[in-house]
């Protein structure tokens, strides 16, 4: 077996052989489209006689996939490989590769938004060769791997470098070879993953009428300006999700800070998920982002604006008591509301 598949499927052993989140599914699954660019380099693409051969070329391509949950989604591209040449005695070869892939797409979060992504599929690739009085082309359909690394740089844009290798792509008359293409690229996510968002404070001016001259002035109740943190805990606020779960289990806790959003429409809010320190780092991290996220859900449902909310995921890292007991790990499993702004209804 060729070395390279050998180590791209020990890449795959490794990221399939990781936990997968139990029940829990990631709360925006949806479409992205992408472009990448790079080099490519067509090994064994000359034959052994050549005087000189020119296998690297610069290549580009286009995709767009579907994410069905945090773990795995699916991918389609196309790609132009890039050209190989080669010279031999009284004879200039140009070989042309150009392939569209389907690719099961699986992921692995490394630290904090950084994810490991791994890739394997089908290639359907075309191939051209001429010179001289040689006009070869042929269609095939040979086994695609991939590898790489994502990273937002902003609420939809994601980038990535990655590295993808096709094997043995050709046939008998026009040669073989084994495609490799290193390359970034830059993609937008229609319904961006949940990731740490940077709260951002709105100050809101707020303008005092003034008075009708011919009438008593009316005593209304004069708004405040607020700093409010509520918990909700297993211990105080009921159990809001089962265990591994990111399905919400209670939300009559959820109700009056609902009420309160509802009444003074110049009230914000950020929502943040705690775990307990039991499982892995990661595995908390994602499912603290997956649940705050499955609360700011039911918070635009029930009308509050999505511009109001802003939502983080802090795992395990901000523990309020002892992971060493029971009752230290319900506390420390929690969801957390600072509501910030204006309260113009007391």
């Amino acid at each position: 077996m060729n070395c390279h598949i050998k180590k791209i499927i020990l890449f795959f052993a490794f990221v399939c052989g990781q936990p997968v989140f139990s029940g829990e599914q990631n709360n925006n699954p949806g479409w992205y489209a992408g472009a990448r660019a790079g080099y490519s380099s067509n090994e064994h693409s000359c034959m052994s006689q050549h005087a000189f051969c020119d296998k690297a070329d610069k290549g580009y391509g286009f995709f767009t996939g579907y994410e069905l949950d945090s773990r795995f989604g699916i991918e389609l591209s196309w790609n132009d490989i890039g050209d190989s040449r080669a010279g031999y005695e009284n004879l200039y070869l140009t070989g042309e590769l150009k392939q569209a892939d389907a690719s099961l797409i699986i992921s692995h979060s490394l630290y904090g938004p950084l994810t490991l992504y791994g890739k394997m599929g089908v290639a359907i690739w075309e191939g051209n060769v001429t010179g001289g009085d040689h006009v070869l082309n042929d269609i095939g359909m040979r086994p695609l791997l991939g590898a790489g690394l994502q990273l937002p740089v902003s609420r939809n844009w994601f980038a990535r470098v990655e590295y993808q290798y096709i094997d043995k792509v050709g046939n008998k008359n026009m040669g073989y070879s084994n495609p490799h293409f290193f390359g970034v690229s830059i993609l937008w996510h229609f319904n961006s993953p949940t990731k740490k968002i940077k709260a951002v404070e709105e100050v809101v001016a707020v303008v005092t009428p003034e008075p009708k001259p011919e009438s008593e002035p009316v005593a209304t109740p004069a708004p405040q300006l607020i700093e409010e943190r509520i918990t909700l805990d297993e211990q105080w606020g009921g159990l809001l999700f089962e265990t591994d779960k990111t399905e919400l289990h209670n939300t009559m806790a959820i109700e009056p800070i609902v009420k309160l959003l509802i009444d003074n429409p110049l009230l914000n809010v950020s929502v943040t998920g705690h775990t307990d320190a039991r499982g892995r780092a990661d595995y908390n991290q994602r499912l603290s982002e997956q649940r705050a996220q499955v609360v700011v859900n039911y918070l635009q449902v029930k009308g509050i604006s999505p511009n109001r909310i802003t939502v983080f995921g802090l795992g395990e890292t901000m523990p309020v008591a002892d992971n060493e007991t029971e009752v230290g790990r319900a506390k420390n499993r929690r969801v957390e509301f600072v509501v910030r702004g204006i309260k113009s209804n007391p």
